[in-house]
This record gives C-alpha cells, structure tokens and sequence, in this order.
C-alpha cells in the first residue's frame, strides 16, 4: 500500500468515448472536495506543437501514419506526454493526485496494434511493450501510474457515441475512429487487464447495449480505488 504522503498517479486508459475525460474529471472534484491537490492531465495534449503536428499526422493532413515505423510513432507519442513531466513529478512529490485522460497503457495498446497483425500479436506483443515503457518510464523517466482504469464500453457502443460528439462538435474523422482500429484496441486492452490485473482496474459500465448513468460509473470508480487502496488513500 502507498504511503498517505506519496503521491498518487490514477490514469483512465480505453476506446474512445468510453468516457475516459468525463469520469477523470469526476474523480478529481470527488478528491478536490476531500481537500485533496489534484492535477488533471490528457494525453495526447493538441495544443502543444508536439501534439498539434500528431493530430495532423492522425487525420492524414501531415503525411501517410500507415509508412510509419510504430517506433516513430511511440516516439510522437511519449514526446507530447514528456512535455507535461515537470509538472506531474513536481506534483507527485509534494503529495498531490495526477489524474491522466490517457496515460502510457493507451501507447501499449495503440503501439500493439500498429507494429503487428492480428495474427501475429500475440507473438511481437511483449517486446512491443518493453519497448514503450523503455522509452517512457525510463528514458523520459515518466513516472509510473498506480493504476490504471479500464472503463469496459462494447466496440459498437462506443462508435455510435463516437459519430454523434464528431457530429456536434463538428470533429475532423482520425485514424484511431475507425471501427477495425477500435476493435484491435478493444482486443489488446483486454489482453492487458487479463494478464495483469493488479496493474488494471477494469469496471464494466453498460447494461446491455446502455451506458451506465455518469454518476453510477463515477461510484463505480471510487468503490474500485477504495478496494484497490482503502480509505486511508482514497478518504472516506
């Protein structure tokens, strides 16, 4: 168990529009009204040159992403994340709550299903994520998350929430919306929480083909961290 004075990285890793930012954000003022220091964090972060040049490179304006190596592509990824390193070390040092919108497991999922096959992913899987956290945890010396939380949404859920924010927030299509892309993503985030459930709190958040109420997967979430790391981590 952490120390009540060590600071606590929680990231929410996933498909998109599985929910991932609005439960973050939930977490956080669930902690803020604790009386607890929290910092919020996404990842990849557009605003950044680093992420803007990704999000062109994503949507197909920057150049072909299929003719990159998904070295270079890991490499985009933990550059955008790396630039926020300064804040969230200082913070975890002081004891404070780092909350990531996506985190280094969203690259070992992403990283998974470009460099490989469904065929062969098994097979490249493993030195795959040698490789991302290499580059992350150890060369940019991000620091480790405690947990990271899958919110379990269907493939087919998730795309028809995905088309109707694309509609209204008038949304350019990128590579990461396309159904075989969500589907492998899906796949390897199960793989994941499988093999290694202490590192994954998986909380499946549908009935049926229906989102659970925000507020029920928010208590979802925080009876999971509770369990995870009791209350004298989480509070009461």
């Amino acid at each position: 168990m952490q120390s009540p004075r060590a600071g606590l990285l929680i990231a929410f890793d996933g498909i998109d529009s599985s929910g991932k930012a609005t439960q973050a954000h939930l977490l956080a003022e669930r902690f803020r009204y604790l009386g607890k220091d929290v910092h919020e964090f996404t990842t990849p972060a557009y605003n950044p040159p680093s992420g803007q040049e990704l999000k062109l490179w994503l949507q197909g304006k920057k150049g072909n992403w299929h003719a990159l190596a998904w070295q270079e592509k890991a490499k985009m990824f933990a550059v955008n994340r790396a630039e926020k390193r300064e804040r969230v070390v200082s913070a975890l040092g002081r004891g404070e709550i780092v909350i990531y919108d996506r985190y280094i497991p969203s690259s070992l999922a992403f990283m998974t299903i470009e460099g490989t096959t469904p065929q062969n992913a098994d097979f490249h899987r493993p030195e795959i994520h040698r490789a991302v956290e290499q580059l992350e945890y150890e060369e940019n010396s991000m620091p480790r998350e405690v947990v990271s939380i899958f919110l379990d949404v269907p493939v087919h859920v998730s795309i028809a929430l995905l088309e109707k924010r694309k509609q209204y927030r008038k949304d350019a299509d990128e590579y990461t919306d396309h159904v075989h892309v969500m589907e492998r993503l899906y796949n390897e985030y199960d793989v994941m929480c499988t093999d290694d459930p202490k590192r994954y709190l998986r909380l499946k958040i549908t009935t049926g083909t229906e989102l659970l109420a925000i507020d029920d997967v928010a208590e979802l979430v925080w009876e999971g961290l509770k369990e995870r790391f009791g209350s004298a981590i989480i509070g009461k």
